[in-house]
């Protein structure tokens, strides 16, 4: 059974995402003070993983490993339990198994890294050295399937995705998300085709919301303005 996915996200009223481009708060107030308040609603989640996509995660280890090497064998362990000290694990799905990673935590939480038969022996060495855990699936760019083997190899029941629009829209479209955990920014970006907070890549005819709706669980006033909104999906279909 996959766990809950919560998708947090920080928005402008417009909802884009870029946070650079946001208008800045009326007062004077530091527009980084505002994203704290993010970042304390997530931790008032409760989950015990978060994630976000690997464009962002790009920002933190920017460097990428060499995809050539030896393919992994049939019999190598698809589970590795690295450092795991943290109260929470950071998930990073990595379908190129490419990401240099040069920690084995995140912002203070351990790596747990989800990698494809498509890695090969010295990423997994890689890994291994860095003491960063990982679960070997058959194709990591399934998202359901990479998502049910960190539940069953580490006990994760809930997490928080944190952007960006790309994995939350492919969440999305593949029926994932259970909660929406938007938290709008008071301020505006305006210009036509920044990144959304739902962003599906896909033709003009897909539908990656059909049959799905949203339930207002609850709605917040937090400090300098920003508003918190909560929402269950309803499903009506099933991947």
């Amino acid at each position: 059974m996959k766990p809950k996915i919560i998708c947090h996200i920080m928005s402008s009223v417009d909802g884009r995402l870029l946070n650079e481009r946001w208008t800045q708060p009326f007062d004077g107030t530091p527009a980084s003070d505002l994203l704290q308040v993010y970042a304390a609603i997530g931790r008032e989640l409760g989950t015990d993983a978060w994630m976000f996509g690997k464009n962002t995660l790009r920002a933190a280890f920017p460097y990428k490993w060499g995809i050539d090497g030896h393919a992994v064998s049939s019999d190598s362990p698809i589970v590795f339990v690295g450092e795991r000290r943290s109260e929470r694990m950071f998930i990073a799905a990595d379908p190129e198994a490419d990401i240099f990673f040069t920690s084995s935590s995140l912002r203070g939480d351990n790596i747990l890294v989800i990698v494809g038969r498509n890695a090969t022996e010295e990423y997994l060495a890689h890994l291994r050295e860095k003491r960063i855990s990982y679960v070997i699936v058959e194709d990591a760019t399934d998202l359901r399937e990479g998502l049910e083997a960190v539940g069953r190899e580490f006990g994760i029941r809930c997490i928080s995705v944190q952007g960006g629009g790309i994995l939350n829209g492919a969440l999305l479209a593949e029926g994932l998300v259970d909660e929406l955990s938007l938290v709008i920014y008071p301020g505006i970006d305006g210009l036509s085709g920044v990144p959304s907070i739902f962003e599906y890549v896909g033709s003009a005819t897909d539908r990656p919301a059909a049959g799905q709706s949203l339930q207002l669980l609850s709605a917040e006033q937090r400090e300098h303005g920003v508003m918190w909104l909560r929402y269950k999906f309803h499903k009506k279909r099933h991947k």
